[in-house]
């Protein structure tokens, strides 16, 4: 009898890995994905942008308060309702004006940026604050996020490109599904990053999943790894969480 028992415990214990395994998690939000891994930076809903412009010559600002507007630029302009003079209490004053990002004092232009994005995806290049459907910020003590949703159409609403102030740096993170909300504390790093990449024959028009590779700063191997599939192929918004 003891020795029937052991052999179903046995069987049953070889068999629960692959019980999980064939019930992955799904997703159809990335944020809450990154959030689902924990460690996570930056959390919650972050603090939106406004878009403030002049008429002649025309001039747009994401920023958080109106007063930097006003210091730059002696113009007429529009301001988007709800938007204070000053930002909220305790908050240093935010520009991005498609050149810079400003916080408080200190000025960190795109030129500069420490670039962990493809090649392909400059971003050193100027951005025209009206190209950019939305932009978010994240605190979280000296260290500032910079989530910017790009006016797109077609697959344009997978790539995002993410600011991050870390220490004196300023660093670009790779754009396919980026998010504030994917950067992670390390022990012995200042922060981790996903570096994401389709899988499939067809890549970008028809991906059957896509890898998730963690990265720190100075280090070619991952710090971790996860693999997504697509159980609708093609539809990358609805994905499933394997481990590679």
């Amino acid at each position: 009898m003891r020795k029937l028992v052991r052999c179903l415990s046995l069987l049953f214990g070889a068999s629960l890995p692959l019980l999980v395994q064939a019930s992955p998690v799904r997703f159809t939000d990335y944020r809450a994905f990154y959030q689902s891994l924990g460690d996570n930076l930056f959390t919650g809903p972050g603090i939106e942008l406004a878009m403030p412009c002049s008429e002649s010559p025309r001039h747009c600002l994401w920023v958080n308060a109106m007063r930097p507007a006003f210091e730059r630029f002696d113009q007429q302009w529009s301001a988007p309702d709800g938007l204070d003079l000053d930002p909220p209490k305790g908050t240093p004053e935010m520009v991005f004006d498609g050149e810079a990002l400003t916080i408080g004092k200190q000025r960190w232009p795109l030129r500069d940026a420490i670039n962990f994005a493809p090649s392909q995806w400059p971003v050193g290049d100027p951005i025209r604050p009206e190209n950019l459907a939305t932009a978010t910020v994240w605190r979280q003590g000296t260290a500032t996020c910079v989530e910017m949703q790009y006016v797109s159409s077609g697959h344009g609403d997978r790539y995002t490109q993410v600011l991050l102030v870390q220490g004196q740096h300023l660093y670009g993170l790779p754009p396919l599904f980026a998010s504030c909300s994917a950067i992670r504390k390390t022990p012995r790093h200042p922060f981790s990053y996903p570096e994401n990449a389709y899988l499939g024959a067809e890549q970008e028009n028809n991906p059957t999943g896509l890898t998730v590779d963690y990265r720190v700063p100075g280090e070619k191997k991952p710090v971790a790894q996860y693999l997504l599939h697509f159980p609708t192929q093609g539809d990358p918004f609805v994905f499933e969480v394997q481990r590679p």
